[in-house]
Order: structure tokens, then C-alpha cells, then sequence
């Protein structure tokens, strides 16, 4: 199933290992107690640890393995990269749109040049002189017409140059105007709007980009690698496990009429195979409910076979430790084996 990306780490527990040990008990009761060599009560358990699976935000080929199984990691430190030549490239021609958006922008909110104005200028001042000359020869045909000198077609012929060139003027006069002031108002907010969108762009090149770049969510050890450098991640699939960071745990259960002896708080000694001492843990927690019961009124002999699920943190190893799903043995203080 794929996985969304805004939910790339998921923690998880063993799971075929711990339910196969889980039924241990199960099957066993008070006979699945074992014993060492001074006849010593054991009660069977495993280690159990918080695990997170690390899952690819996006597909891609992993170009970059910056970890290796066993190594400790920080969170925020890399642990991969994926390709990203096309993102680079989406990146360098997002950003080009976005200066281009932003200069159309800023050259819309503000008016012309100095050279343009003086252009402008110049050509308003050619309208009013050519307005006057308009001007001056109505006046002159319009009296040259009193003396008979003209005719009226002549008249009516400067009176249209004149109308002409006060067009002229107001059409100068305007131009001039709009340049001083910049664009028009719907002309700058779509200009706005644009660099808007084009910041917009770059962001999300920007996002995609640091997908293709996977750092530690957590503290902890890289426990097993699942897609190594040359190899394609698929989108949502787990590339690596990374155990976290003191959450070793022991889980294993406890007969009813040895309950007393396991509360939280309570220390016990582990035995771990392979390790000269037993190590120590504390009980965190008891659980509440009985396990493997069945609905009825139990007698002395059934309320012994009851069993309770205990989990105890292990302390910080002196100098052996033991994976998640081994199994170990909780010894119980003060109370000898029975001949089975």
C-alpha cells in the first residue's frame, strides 16, 4: 500500500517473531517456566525493541547511501539521496519565470524612464507648436475672407487643421500623463498576481527537491537496509529500519500467583544466552488483563494457570546486548524450581 507523503515514518514491532513466541506461554502455562543450573525459577520472555521504517517520499533511484546496519544516526542527519537531475533542472527554469514575473511586475508599478518622458515631452511641445501655427493661419484666413481675399472652403479648411491639432495636443498630453503614473491598476495586479504564481512554482520545484533528500526521524541504529546505492526506491516503500534508541524491552508473562512479586518499579535480572551475567531491568508496566482465560469460576488450580503480559526496560548493557526477538528468561527471586 502506498504510503501519503506527508506520512513517510511509521514506528512498528516485531511481529511474525514476537507471535510465535507470544504463543510459548500459551500453550505451556506454569510448565512453560524454565530453570537454570541452581534450579532457579525462569520465566520465558523475549526482547523487544521500537522500530521505524524509514519509507522513499518519492520514487527514484538512490544515487547516495550516506549509512550502513549498525551505525548510529541522529534525527536530521542524511540517509540517502535520490536522483534529482530533473528537479534541478525544473528549479533553475522555475526560478528564471519567477525574475521574469517580478521585473514585469515591478517595471508596471512604477512610470516610464527619464528618456521616454523627455520623449513624450518633446512631442507635446511639437503639438502645441503645431497647434498654433493652426491657430495663427485661421485667424489670418478669417480675415483675409472679410476683405474677400479668400474663400470660404479656405476658411473651413483651417478651422479643421486647427481641431486636428488640438487632438494632437490632448492625445501628447495624455501619453505624457500615463507614463508619469505607470501602469494601469487591473495591469499591475495581474502583474502581481503572476510573480505570485511563479514564487508559487519555485516553492513547490523547491519541495519536490527535498524529497529526493531523506534524513534520521529519530535517534537510533540503522538496523537492516532494504534498498541499497544503485538501486530504485518505489514510492512509499520501506528502504530501511532504524532501532530506536534505548527502548530495548523485555515482554514475557507472569503466572497469577507470582503476580506480586512483578510490579512496576520492580527490578529483575534477564538471562541472556551467550552473556556471563544476567542483566537487569525494570518493570514499566503489568497489564491489567489476564491472558488465555475463559468465561467461567475458576478454581484454586485454573487461577494459577492465569498469566499476565509484564514489560520491564532493560538498563544500558554493560557488555552484552541481544537484538530484538531474542529470547531470555526473567528470573523469579526466592522461589525454587518444582520437580515437573
Amino acid at each position: 500500500m502506498k504510503l501519503p507523503s506527508t506520512l513517510l515514518h511509521r514506528s512498528t514491532r516485531p511481529g511474525v517473531l514476537a507471535a510465535s513466541l507470544l504463543a510459548l506461554p500459551l500453550g505451556l502455562g506454569l510448565s512453560g517456566c524454565v530453570f537454570d543450573g541452581q534450579s532457579e525459577l525462569q520465566l520465558p520472555g523475549y526482547i523487544e525493541a521500537d522500530t521505524t521504517s524509514v519509507a522513499s517520499p518519492v520514487s527514484g533511484t538512490m544515487t547516495q547511501l550516506s549509512v550502513k546496519e549498525g551505525q548510529v544516526v541522529k534525527p536530521g542527519e542524511v540517509l540517502y539521496m535520490l536522483e534529482s537531475q530533473q528537479e534541478q533542472a525544473r528549479l533553475a527554469e522555475a526560478q528564471a519565470r519567477k525574475e521574469q514575473a517580478e521585473a514585469q511586475s515591478k517595471n508596471l508599478s512604477k512610470g516610464a524612464r527619464q528618456a521616454e518622458l523627455e520623449s513624450l515631452r518633446a512631442k507635446l511641445s511639437y503639438a502645441k507648436a503645431q497647434l498654433a501655427q493652426a491657430q495663427s493661419n485661421l485667424k489670418k484666413s478669417e480675415s483675409l475672407l472679410k476683405k474677400n481675399f479668400v474663400s470660404e472652403a479656405q476658411v473651413d479648411n483651417d478651422r479643421t487643421n486647427v481641431q486636428l491639432a488640438e487632438a494632437q495636443v490632448e492625445e501628447a498630453r495624455a501619453a505624457l500623463r500615463s507614463a508619469k503614473e505607470g501602469a494601469r491598476t487591473d495591469e499591475q495586479a495581474a502583474a502581481k498576481a503572476q510573480a505570485s504564481a511563479a514564487q508559487a512554482g519555485v516553492a513547490q520545484v523547491e519541495w519536490l527537491l527535498q524529497q529526493k533528500q531523506v534524513t534520521a526521524p529519530v535517534s537510533g541504529v540503522i538496523q537492516e537496509l532494504y534498498v541499497r546505492q544503485g538501486e530504485f526506491a518505489t514510492a512509499g516503500s520501506t528502504t530501511m529500519t532504524i532501532l530506536h534508541t534505548g527502548t530495548l524491552r523485555v515482554r514475557f508473562f507472569v503466572p497469577n500467583d507470582l503476580r506480586p512479586k512483578f510490579m512496576p518499579g520492580n527490578q529483575v535480572n534477564v538471562v541472556i544466552s551467550g552473556c556471563d551475567k544476567p542483566a537487569t531491568a525494570h518493570i514499566t508496566r503489568v497489564s491489567a488483563r489476564p491472558e488465555y482465560t475463559q468465561p467461567m469460576m475458576f478454581s484454586q488450580e485454573l487461577r494459577d494457570r492465569l498469566s499476565f503480559l509484564t514489560e520491564a526496560r532493560l538498563d544500558t548493557p554493560t557488555g552484552c546486548t541481544a537484538p530484538p526477538g531474542t529470547p531470555v528468561g526473567v528470573k523469579v527471586a526466592g522461589v525454587a524450581a518444582k520437580a515437573s
